[in-house]
C-alpha cells in the first residue's frame, strides 16, 4: 500500500480519531480490492445528548412497519428511559443520522475497513477470534437495552474506535454490491447497518469482515450511528 505524502494533515475534528489509508479485499469481490482513504471516524456512538446539542430530537419511537413490534421495541428507546443522555442514541433512522453527520460535514461511514482495524486479516474489531465477553450484547446473558460508553473497554480498534463490535448496530452506507443502476448506493437504496447489538446473540455479527447485513426497520431499538469525516 503507497503511503500519502507527509505533509497531509493527521489531526481530526474533537471526538474522532484518524483511520489510516489501506487496501482492503472486502466482499466485494466483484471490483476486486477496494482502495480506502484516510478519513476520520467517530471514537464513540454519537450519544443522545451529543444528537441534542445539533437540535435532533431523540426518537422515541421504532419503525419496524409492525405495530405490536413497535409498541414492544420502543420501551428500549433511550429517549423513552431515564439517565440514558450519554448512552447511544437509538431508534433513529438512518435519514436522521446522515442529517447530523451532514451539520458537522461529515457522512455515515462504510465502516468495514475501520472494523478491522486497517488490517485485512482481522476478525473482529478488537483482533481476537469470536466475541465472548469483550463486547456489550446479548451472551453471556441477555440485556435490556444499551450500554453505558467505556463499559467494555476490550471492544476497541488498535486505531482507538471503541464499541465498533458491540452496543447498537450502526448505520452504514450500503456496500458497493447494493448499487443501483444509477450507481447510486443511497436514493433509492436499501437500508444496511453493521456490528453487533446489545440484543444480538449471533457472534456474525460481531466479525470485522462483515460488509453489513440489509434491515427492514426504519428505526430500530438495536441500531444507532457514528459519523466519518474525509480528509
Amino acid at each position: 500500500t503507497s503511503a500519502e505524502p507527509a505533509n497531509v494533515p493527521r489531526d481530526c475534528p474533537e471526538g474522532m480519531v484518524v483511520i489510516e489509508c489501506g487496501e482492503l479485499d472486502s466482499l466485494e469481490k466483484a471490483r476486486g480490492t477496494a482502495r480506502v482513504a484516510t478519513f476520520c471516524l467517530d471514537v464513540h456512538e454519537v450519544s443522545v445528548a451529543a444528537y441534542s446539542r445539533l437540535g435532533g430530537v431523540p426518537p422515541k419511537r421504532t419503525d419496524w412497519d409492525n405495530p405490536a413490534e413497535d409498541s414492544r421495541a420502543s420501551t428500549f428507546c433511550n429517549a423513552n428511559l431515564p439517565a440514558r443522555d450519554e448512552h447511544p442514541v437509538n431508534c433513529v433512522s438512518r435519514d436522521e443520522a446522515a442529517a447530523h453527520c451532514a451539520k458537522r460535514g461529515a457522512r455515515v461511514p462504510t465502516r468495514e475497513w475501520a472494523a478491522r482495524g486497517g488490517d485485512d486479516a482481522y476478525r473482529t474489531p478488537w483482533g481476537s477470534p469470536v466475541a465472548t465477553d469483550q463486547i456489550c450484547w446479548g451472551k453471556p446473558r441477555a440485556r435490556f437495552g444499551t450500554c453505558e460508553p467505556g463499559a467494555f473497554p476490550r471492544d476497541m480498534t488498535a486505531m482507538g474506535v471503541a464499541n465498533l463490535g458491540g452496543n447498537v448496530s450502526e448505520w452504514t452506507t450500503a456496500p458497493l454490491r447494493h448499487e443501483n443502476r444509477d450507481g447510486n448506493r443511497e436514493s433509492p437504496g436499501p437500508r444496511f447497518a453493521h456490528g453487533a447489538s446489545w440484543y444480538a446473540i449471533d457472534d456474525g455479527y460481531a466479525r470485522a469482515a462483515l460488509g453489513g447485513f440489509q434491515t427492514p426497520a426504519r428505526r430500530a431499538e438495536t441500531i444507532g450511528f457514528r459519523c466519518a469525516a474525509d480528509r
